[in-house]
């Protein structure tokens, strides 16, 4: 789905100047946005940074601020209806740990589907955007889960986070 100027799914950011956080990721669940996120120029992605050419003339595209590719990027990435949305497309509610198909939507706890990072989420907190990896948050590192293998998963994740700060102490 690409972003327009009319779009409400995001903020209007165009042009203004980046946040300065004192904790970094200290909210992991959304990767903090590129630098070039918050530039002002047209026929500058503000996603990767490059140059936008007309794939006619080769010209720079000073009408569009996004690649086609980078909107779809950044819509899967900080917004979790769109993750929801390509997760369903790609495995149709199927769990990646028993098998079990699961319906699109549904009001009974047992028969929802979860999307789950294959590498926890957690492992990026409180690092600096040139440390992230974002991986995490791309296509590649979801899965589809139904309730007991997510809470058995995140139980496992739990139990080695515990671990990890009491080694910390």
């Amino acid at each position: 789905m690409p972003l327009s100027k009319w779009s409400r799914r995001h903020r209007r950011t165009f042009g203004d100047k980046p946040p300065k956080p004192e904790i970094f990721l200290e909210h992991h669940r959304v990767p903090p946005k590129p630098s070039n996120y918050y530039t002002d120029k047209k026929g500058e992605c503000r996603f990767c940074g490059s140059v936008i050419k007309n794939q006619d003339t080769g010209e720079v595209n000073n009408r569009k601020s996004w690649h086609s590719e980078c909107a779809d990027e950044y819509m899967l990435m900080y917004h979790p209806g769109e993750a929801r949305k390509r997760l369903w497309q790609r495995d149709r509610g199927c769990c990646a740990g028993c098998g079990d198909s699961f319906p699109r939507k549904s009001r009974q706890k047992d028969l929802k589907w979860h999307v789950d990072h294959i590498k926890p989420l957690w492992e990026q907190k409180g690092k600096t955007f040139e440390e992230i990896d974002l991986d995490y948050w791309r296509e590649d590192n979801l899965q589809t889960l139904c309730f007991e293998c997510h809470a058995s998963k995140t139980k496992k994740e739990a139990t080695e986070r515990a671990k990890l700060r009491k080694e910390d102490k």
